[in-house]
């Protein structure tokens, strides 16, 4: 189909341009129409890696013969996109087995009784979901000078206890008021995340990768991939000088005068989010999943079925319904709202979600990730489609720059192919 060829591509230009890779997927519910990969998993690296306490240098472009090119079986940094594809699917399963109630005062759950004193006592699960508990977006409790007294890091090899870090969320400050619109926010997962552990008595890779990850068959869906055996050359890097935003950033000492943590080298399966890095050992409710184009699929698919697949429901197709549902009070605001329980949702009026573009159907559902990922599942057209791309893979201190890719450029697209 020249419709593919035309994708496909253009998927090629960008990857030996700035995105260095990318991977496609695109499915139906009877299995996958499309799949394409293309670019570098590895492009630039530093001299020397996981050295955290040296400076290892700054990045370089390798030479062609130690590049290592993407394959199908390349892991991604999937960034926010790990909010639906782990941290929502647990809670609807919870929700499913009526193990919680998305109406619970988040104060009443063990260990966070001060998170209701600043005015906060009446924010619920629900509000964490639809991203209106007023709470600040970015916590830099891993900055020294950001956090003052807030400040919290470590590593995974030396992790901040969970009660500590609870401790902490309960201590920050809102942004505003709850109840007063939309706010996005990463605290809003880090405290869903951290709640489904209290719920289940396990951390959250391990309620996943051993429940619903391997029901479903999933082999390349983990967090913390290199402590779960995978190889280096199968995950694809992200930024090449760590956190530094190509040396632009310094997080300068620690409260007790010691270097703060800071990775210098190049990121490839660790995950880039600072704080799910240096606060969540790496495993956190809004970021550290990691999936290749093969899994992703499987998870598609099972959005298309609305928690069903294969036959089989893994989670109760009222629940999936539920968190889908674009969120709003009146019938206007919901008829315009891109949101639903945590879910990115294509608006039945109104302007478009940007990254989605037109194509989608209205109630379609999905969303992207700071690493330049992006799903969309569309019941409608029985269609759903996986991008991950190594969009912060880049030399240079513009790593950090906003919408490094054309979401919406891709989406049509897709739809002009498969359609």
């Amino acid at each position: 189909m020249a419709g593919w060829s035309d994708l496909d591509r253009y998927l090629d230009d960008q990857a030996a341009g700035e995105l260095s890779s990318a991977g496609l997927v695109v499915v139906s519910s009877a299995g996958v129409l499309h799949e394409h990969h293309c670019g570098d998993a590895l492009r630039y690296s530093t001299p020397s890696t996981a050295q955290p306490d040296a400076d290892p240098g700054p990045a370089v472009l390798l030479p062609a013969d130690r590049r290592v090119p993407v394959r199908g079986s390349t892991l991604f940094d999937l960034a926010s996109n790990t909010k639906m594809w782990a941290t929502n699917l647990a809670l609807m399963e919870l929700v499913g087995r009526g193990a919680l109630d998305l109406d619970r005062p988040v104060c009443t759950f063990a260990g966070w009784q001060r998170f209701g004193e600043p005015g906060r006592r009446g924010v619920t699960v629900a509000d964490l979901l639809r991203h209106e508990a007023g709470l600040i977006a970015d916590p830099r409790y891993f900055d020294p000078r950001a956090a003052g007294p807030l400040y919290c890091s470590g590593t995974p090899l030396d992790p901040v206890p969970r009660e500590r870090i609870i401790a902490t969320i309960c201590r920050t400050p809102s942004a505003r008021p709850p109840h007063q619109g939309y706010c996005y926010s990463d605290l809003d997962y880090m405290i869903l995340g951290l709640l489904v552990e209290q719920i289940c008595g396990q951390r959250l890779d391990h309620v996943l990768e051993d429940g619903l990850y391997r029901r479903l068959g999933l082999v390349s869906t983990v967090f913390n991939p290199l402590d779960k055996g995978f190889d280096p050359d199968r995950i694809a890097a992200t930024e090449p000088e760590g956190n530094t935003r190509g040396g632009s950033v310094d997080l300068g000492p620690a409260p007790d005068g010691s270097p703060a943590p800071m990775r210098r080298y190049t990121l490839r399966g660790q995950v880039h989010d600072e704080k799910a890095w240096y606060c969540m050992g790496g495993v956190s409710g809004h970021a550290g999943l990691f999936t290749d184009t093969g899994d992703l699929a499987v998870l598609l698919r099972l959005g298309l079925g609305e928690g069903r697949l294969d036959g089989k429901q893994y989670i109760a197709p009222e629940v999936w319904r539920r968190f889908a549902r674009p969120q709003g009070r009146t019938a206007g605001e919901r008829a315009e709202s891109s949101h639903g329980l945590g879910w990115r949702v294509a608006p039945s009026a109104g302007d478009p979600y940007p990254p989605f573009g037109s194509s989608p159907a209205p109630g379609s559902i999905g969303h992207t990730g700071w690493t330049g990922t992006l799903t969309v599942v569309d019941r409608q057209w029985d269609l759903a489609l996986g991008l991950l791309t190594g969009a912060r893979h880049r030399l240079g201190t513009d790593v950090g720059r906003d919408r490094p890719v054309d979401y919406s450029r891709i989406v049509d697209a897709v739809y002009r192919a498969a359609l």
